[in-house]
């Protein structure tokens, strides 16, 4: 997917800056636009700040959710923290050993849950990239289709990886857009070496509302 508009991204002394004719702020400002990968960074119409850390998209969106596996208000979740990537989003996390289904190995159901939450958040910030929205619409997922290539280990430094495989647009007055969304999850390999595909996936995930709910 490419963003809309030309020109290069600006620097700032703080995130913002004024509101470009293409991609209008959110009001108030949401942190993540400290990220250089913001399609209205990149067409020239919103400064960032390159001295702050770039913000989760939960964090900057939802940070009142309580999903089990990205809320940033869920006690005892996931916590799931999503960042802008080439053409999708990347995520860093570790897995307590209590979601073990046994000894050493997670259960294939948190895999699943963290594949929904970061395909979820890949289609939402894919259409509100692709319609110069201030904020991401509501997404659900329609389908979800996951290949398990290894167990995956409690304790064990991970990457999920995700890149935006296709966008299609409603049909017909009254359809829903949906995103293709491919995914991938990878075990850190200790001393920098090659790292281990643990897992693969596809899945659909349709725009259901205006925007993201709580």
């Amino acid at each position: 997917m490419e963003p809309r508009g030309g020109g290069r991204g600006r620097d700032a002394g703080a995130a913002g800056g004024a509101r470009g004719a293409l991609f209008p702020l959110p009001d108030p400002p949401v942190p993540s636009l400290s990220s250089r990968l913001h399609p209205g960074f990149i067409a020239g119409e919103i400064a960032v700040d390159a001295s702050k850390p770039q913000v989760a998209v939960q964090e900057a969106y939802t940070p009142d959710s309580r999903c089990f596996g990205c809320g940033p208000a869920a006690d005892g979740g996931l916590g799931l923290r999503s960042f802008r990537a080439a053409n999708g989003l990347e995520a860093r996390t570790t897995l307590d050993a209590r979601y073990q289904a046994f000894p050493g190995i997670v259960n294939g159901g948190i895999i699943s849950a963290l594949f929904d939450c970061h395909g979820n958040w890949t289609a939402a910030v894919a259409l509100m990239d692709r319609a110069c929205l201030p904020r991401p619409p509501l997404t659900l997922t329609a389908e979800l289709l996951i290949h398990y290539r290894e167990p995956t280990p409690p304790g064990v430094p991970l990457v999920l990886r995700s890149s935006v495989a296709g966008v299609r647009e409603a049909a017909a007055p009254g359809g829903k857009a949906a995103v293709t969304v491919d995914l991938t999850l990878h075990a850190e390999t200790p001393g920098g070496g090659p790292e281990r595909l643990l897992a693969t996936g596809t899945g659909i995930f349709k725009k259901l509302g205006a925007l993201r709910a709580l």
